[in-house]
C-alpha cells in the first residue's frame, strides 16, 4: 500500500471534476508531486490547492522527466501517443485518458514500449471499471440466448453537464504550442484515415475516437469481441464552415454468434440530462446498465436484471468508476502486473476506422491511410 508519486499533465475539465479530487480521496495511495498545463495561471492556481511542495511547469516534458515523479496522468484533450511514449521512455508509469492514439500503429508501438520498459500503460476507459460490471457479466449468463444488444447515448450540451462545477479557466496558454499540437494531431489523423475532405477528420478525431470509443470499450469488455458493422449513418454532414456541435450516429452490427447490435449516439443540446444505457435482451430476460453522467463525482452505474422467474433486481455501486480505475492503476504499479490496455486500444481504434470507412462509403468517399487498408 505504498504511496505512488504522480505528475498530472493537463488541468482542464476532467482533471478538475474527477481526477484531482479523486487523487485527494486516495491520498493513502497517491501523492501529487508535479502538475503541468499550458496555462501558467491555471498551473499555479491548481498547485496552490494541493498539499505539500508541488513542482509546476507549462511543459509536459518536464513532468515526465522529473525525478520525484513515478507515474504520469495524461489528462489533456486529444490523443496522447507522443506524451505516453516519452513518459514510458523516461521510466514512468502512464495513465492516459482516452484516446491513447489516433492510429493503430501508434497504439501498438506504445504497447511494445511499455512491455520493453516494464511500465504500466493504462487507458482511461472508466466505464469498464464500474463496480457492477462483474454483476453485468453474470447477469448475461442468466437471460438465455441473446437476441439484441443496444447501447444508447443521449448527450446534452457540455455546458449543461458542467453547470454544477466551478471550473478554473485562463486564456494565457502559448498559442504556438497549441498550434503545433494541433498540427501533430492532424498529421496522425491523415495517417489513420487519409486526407478526406471536411468534416471527416473532425468526425474521426473528435467524435469517433474522442467519444464513441467508450461504447467500443464497453462492448469489447462485456462481450469479448466487437461486432461486424452492417450499417452506419452520421448526420448532419456539412460542406460549409466547421460546426461546433458534434453529429449524431446510428449503427447496426452483428457478433460472431449472430446476435444483433444497435448503437446510437444522439447530440441533444437541450436534453434534460445526460443518459447512457446498455441493454441486452435474451429469450429469458434482460439486463440494463445505466451509466452516470461523467462529470458528476461519486456517482455509479445502476444494473437491472430481469428474469422470467424472478422480480427485477437492481444493484448500484458504492465507489465511482473513476476512483476504481485509479485503484487499478495503483495496484498494477505496485504488483508489477502489466495491463493489456494499449493492445485493446489498438483494436478499438481499428474498429473505429472501420466505422469511419462505413460512414464515408455512404458519402461515396474512400478513406486512405490505415482505414483504407482494412
Amino acid at each position: 500500500m505504498r504511496r505512488v508519486s504522480v505528475g498530472v499533465v493537463g488541468l482542464g475539465v476532467i482533471a478538475q471534476t474527477q481526477h484531482l479530487p479523486n487523487l485527494a480521496l486516495l491520498d493513502s495511495l497517491f501523492r501529487v508531486a508535479a502538475v503541468a498545463d499550458l496555462s501558467p495561471r491555471l498551473t499555479a492556481a491548481i498547485a496552490d490547492r494541493l498539499p505539500g511542495p508541488v513542482f509546476t511547469s507549462t511543459d509536459w516534458r518536464e513532468v515526465c522527466r522529473h525525478p520525484d515523479v513515478e507515474a504520469v496522468l495524461l489528462l489533456t484533450p486529444g490523443a496522447h501517443q507522443r506524451m505516453a511514449g516519452e513518459a514510458l521512455c523516461e521510466g514512468k508509469h502512464v495513465f492516459s485518458e482516452k484516446p491513447l492514439s489516433l492510429t493503430v500503429a501508434g497504439a501498438e508501438r506504445l504497447a511494445s514500449v511499455a512491455q520493453k520498459t516494464q511500465r504500466v500503460l493504462q487507458v482511461g476507459y472508466m466505464k469498464i471499471h464500474e463496480q457492477v460490471f462483474g454483476d453485468l457479466l453474470r447477469g448475461l449468463e442468466r437471460i438465455g440466448e441473446q437476441r439484441l444488444i443496444r447501447h444508447s447515448v443521449y448527450h446534452p450540451s457540455h455546458h449543461s453537464q458542467l453547470s454544477h462545477a466551478e471550473i478554473l479557466r485562463f486564456d494565457d496558454g502559448d498559442q504556438e504550442v497549441l498550434d503545433a499540437a494541433e498540427s501533430y494531431e492532424r498529421q496522425r489523423a491523415v495517417e489513420a484515415i487519409g486526407d478526406l475532405p471536411h468534416p471527416w477528420e473532425r468526425i474521426y478525431r473528435k467524435f469517433l475516437v474522442g467519444s464513441l470509443i467508450h461504447t467500443v470499450s464497453v462492448l469489447r469488455t462485456a462481450f469479448a469481441e466487437l461486432p461486424r458493422i452492417t450499417f452506419a449513418e452520421v448526420w448532419p454532414l456539412d460542406s460549409g464552415p466547421p460546426r461546433s456541435d458534434p453529429p449524431s450516429l446510428f449503427a447496426r452490427g452483428e457478433f460472431s454468434n449472430h446476435v444483433r447490435v444497435e448503437m446510437s449516439w444522439l447530440w441533444l443540446p437541450s436534453y434534460p440530462a445526460y443518459r447512457e444505457v446498455l441493454e441486452v435482451y435474451g429469450t429469458e430476460g434482460s439486463v440494463e446498465l445505466l451509466f452516470p453522467q461523467p462529470y458528476l463525482r461519486r456517482r455509479t452505474a445502476e444494473l437491472t436484471v430481469r428474469h422470467r422467474h424472478e422480480p427485477a433486481r437492481r444493484r448500484g455501486g458504492t465507489e465511482s468508476a473513476f476512483i476504481r480505475e485509479l485503484r487499478a492503476f495503483h495496484q498494477t504499479i505496485t504488483t508489477g502486473a502489466l495491463p493489456r490496455d494499449a493492445m485493446d486500444a489498438a483494436a478499438d481504434v481499428a474498429w473505429l476506422q472501420g466505422m469511419l470507412a462505413a460512414l464515408a462509403l455512404r458519402a461515396r468517399l474512400a478513406p486512405d491511410g490505415e482505414a483504407g487498408r482494412l
